[in-house]
């Protein structure tokens, strides 16, 4: 729709700027309906296993099956939206997730809720990269961008807390089933609202190639299921080294057709900026730390304090805010001092909280852990939305799917990374504890402090990544003219 005399052009500019804040409001929806997905059966776990009859070694599959299945075909869901339509295959990825929702929630055996699970996986691995990249190509002036920018991250950063949270008060005041039924009425409005606001933007004409889909898409689920068996099994274990063996060759195959074909999944140029090559890097070291020092926190207040699953989730509600603040402290501060500064100031920041977390003990209480969980959560919002930043600036957006897929690789491969290392360092210390005559309360505290203390060795390489990897940019413009309605960004004529 074009501008008729008629229509003052005040009211067309703010016709325009409430497509696009609707339009905002649905990627953002469905990126933190994703990431609830990956914690909000937690605390239904022990509920879930008396009423489908789950053994205890199939039990963890509830939460890993949905977790190899995103993180393993996150590369091949981003260039299909750079392939099919962002929108299009946004949509798809969603009615997919939201289905199996449904079908999860009315499962009547084990086996029925883990294809759910793998399916809602396969959903949201297809909907997620377009979601990012709808960002990229939608929001095209970097201020308005970083503004885009801090409410996704805040949602995919607390995600992950507000679903152990959400769990819980569902599971003691319904019933476990609504752990996957909740997502069906948020996607059906997910679907109707981005039908009618996100716009249409054009996608290239090319060839989805196969062979990269295959070995990449195989190879990145043989990693993150490494790392998760590692998690339950040990490194050593026989399954474990099968699967970091076959992944490992299946990716040196990917890369290396990669580089003769003239379509492939990831452009290899995208690595050929400095700046994003190392945000991607930055990327896999912050969700090693953030996604294992949320479990062991949750483990420090239930095991520990013995707070109840709902109570545990108000226990991390301080991280959740921390993480929150960034969607009003991004915007001005990348302006200010872009986001290499930040990214080195929220890894430093993060560090300290992690340290201090590092010397609790089942005596030092909540209160002990109120500041830095706060610490952490601010510096993981500004950090995180930083490197998003970085990644999305000077994008071809022919490339954008891409590129969202890979970073939101890096973000889960990253997860299950940190799950896997932590966690060792977890087991270790508490049988060490339990050796030297602690009690149980006080083992677990010992043990859970050192996790979380470990996890700053990551955050010190995003520190290092900061200072030495990143270099300066301009500051952020501010924010362009809001387009007429139903116009397209520049250069990016209609079709879908």
């Amino acid at each position: 729709m074009s501008n008729s005399p008629t229509t003052p052009p005040q009211m067309a500019d703010r016709s325009a700027e409430r497509r696009l804040s609707i339009a905002l409001f649905v990627i953002v929806t469905c990126q933190l309906m994703i990431m609830l997905d990956l914690t909000i059966v937690t605390t239904a776990l022990p509920t879930i296993q008396r009423a489908l009859g789950f053994s205890s070694a199939n039990l963890t599959w509830v939460i890993n099956a949905y977790g190899v299945a995103f993180g393993g075909l996150l590369l091949f869901g981003g260039r299909l939206g750079d392939v099919f339509g962002r929108r299009t295959v946004f949509l798809t990825g969603v009615a997919v997730f939201t289905a199996a929702s449904l079908a999860g929630g009315l499962a009547q055996s084990a086996t029925w809720l883990l294809v759910t699970r793998v399916i809602q996986g396969i959903g949201a691995a297809v909907a997620a990269p377009s979601a990012l990249s709808l960002i990229a190509t939608t929001f095209t002036a970097p201020a308005a961008r970083a503004r885009a920018l801090s409410y996704y991250t805040a949602a995919s950063s607390a995600g992950g807390s507000l679903g152990l949270l959400a769990g819980g008060i569902l599971t003691s005041w319904a019933n476990w089933r609504w752990v996957m039924l909740v997502n069906v009425p948020i996607g059906i409005v997910i679907i109707v609202l981005a039908i009618r606001f996100i716009p249409r933007l054009s996608h290239a004409q090319a060839k989805l190639d196969l062979f990269g889909a295959i070995t990449g898409t195989a190879g990145l689920i043989g990693i993150v299921y490494g790392f998760t068996h590692a998690a339950d099994k040990g490194w050593g274990d026989a399954q474990t080294i099968t699967a970091f063996a076959v992944g490992a060759v299946l990716l040196v195959a990917f890369l290396i057709g990669e580089q003769r074909v003239a379509q492939p999944i990831i452009p290899l140029a995208l690595f050929s900026v400095r700046n994003r090559a190392a945000a991607y890097a930055g990327m896999l070291m912050l969700p090693a730390a953030m996604f294992a020092g949320l479990y062991f926190l949750m483990v420090y207040a239930q095991e520990s304090l013995g707070y109840s699953p709902v109570r545990a989730g108000f226990a991390v509600v301080p991280l959740t805010l921390g993480v929150l603040s960034s969607r009003w402290t991004f915007p001005p501060l990348v302006k200010k001092f872009g986001p290499k500064n930040l990214v080195t100031a929220a890894a430093a920041l993060i560090i300290i909280g992690l340290l201090w977390l590092s010397q609790m003990t089942s005596s030092t209480g909540y209160a002990f852990i109120v500041v830095p969980t706060i610490f952490c959560g601010v510096g993981v919002g500004i950090a995180f939305t930083a490197l998003n930043f970085t990644v999305l600036a000077g994008l071809p957006p022919q490339n954008a799917g891409a590129a969202a897929g890979m970073l939101q690789t890096m973000q889960q491969v990253g997860g299950a990374l940190g799950i896997a290392v932590l966690g060792t360092v977890y087991i270790s210390r508490l049988d060490n504890a339990v050796a030297t005559g602690s009690t149980a309360h006080g083992a677990v505290a010992h043990a859970a402090g050192q996790a979380l203390g470990g996890g700053a060795a990551f955050i010190a390489v995003l520190l290092l990544i900061g200072l030495f990897g990143l270099v300066k940019t301009a500051p952020a413009p501010a924010p362009a003219p809001a387009p007429a309605p139903g116009a397209q960004p520049a250069g990016q004529a209609g079709r879908d």
